[in-house]
């Protein structure tokens, strides 16, 4: 196809292999699609009317629901607040969503959806860069951040980390990456020297992290470390700038 017209910033696959792209674009092979668009292998397709703004993350549930995230307020003319849900017809709200934007999105292995941005509050309650849809209703996790969440992802044990733009997890210094293990925050040792933006598990259950650090645990780690769950170790000489 003609692919689309502006930035895209999220990818994601449903479990028939098609592929969802958000972003900043208003076409997709020529088609209008505002921001959000699914390439079936052959052709582009609008979902619905779209969402007014920005998509920055998407993730989609056990049931092949798609959630998206980003900086817009309204997903097909319905309000959403920076979040909502395509069903594969509609678009949904989840409660009142965030007063700011949302950057991640991931799911636990309950069906329990988290999200992190910039925001302060999701669904009317305070939440500090980071809340929890259960599917009725978002509540925080502890104290979050002070400052923006980027990245997040799950361990095979349920526990969840988050990276970002902040110095302190549930008010203990976490220097831009922290761990909530469903109770409470900590750190993952010095953490690094400056922003995480994304993470990824590998099938042994280190954790890698990029970003635009240079140093993590204390060493030199150039944009990439990985996390044996016990310290940071660079990956050869990373990446240059």
């Amino acid at each position: 196809g003609a692919g689309v017209d502006g930035n895209v910033y999220a990818l994601a696959f449903d479990g028939s292999g098609n592929l969802y792209a958000g972003g900043f674009f208003t076409s997709a092979g020529g088609v209008t699609v505002n921001n959000i668009a699914k390439w079936d292998g052959a052709s582009w397709s609008a979902l619905g009317a779209g969402v007014d703004g920005n998509v920055y993350a998407l993730a989609f549930d056990g049931s092949g629901n798609l959630y998206v995230g980003g900086w817009f307020t309204t997903a097909g003319g319905v309000t959403v607040n920076r979040i909502a849900k395509w069903d594969g017809t509609s678009w949904n709200a989840l409660g009142a969503g965030m007063n700011t934007t949302v950057r991640a999105l991931a799911f636990d292995g309950s069906g329990n959806l988290y999200a992190g941005g910039d925001f302060s509050t999701a669904g009317g309650v305070s939440a500090s860069r980071i809340a929890k849809w259960d599917g009725a209703s978002w509540s925080a996790l502890g104290a979050g951040m002070n400052g923006s969440v980027r990245a997040l992802a799950f361990d095979g044990d349920g526990n969840l980390y988050a990276g970002g733009w902040y110095t302190t997890a549930g008010g203990v210094s976490a220097s831009y990456i922290a761990k909530w293990d469903g109770a409470s925050w900590s750190a993952l040792g010095a953490g690094m020297n400056y922003v995480v933006r994304t993470l990824a598990f590998d099938g042994d259950g280190n954790l890698y992290a990029g970003g635009e650090f240079t140093a993590a645990g204390g060493g030199s780690a150039n944009y990439i470390a990985k996390w044996d769950g016990a310290s940071w170790s660079a990956l050869g000489a990373g990446m240059n700038y």
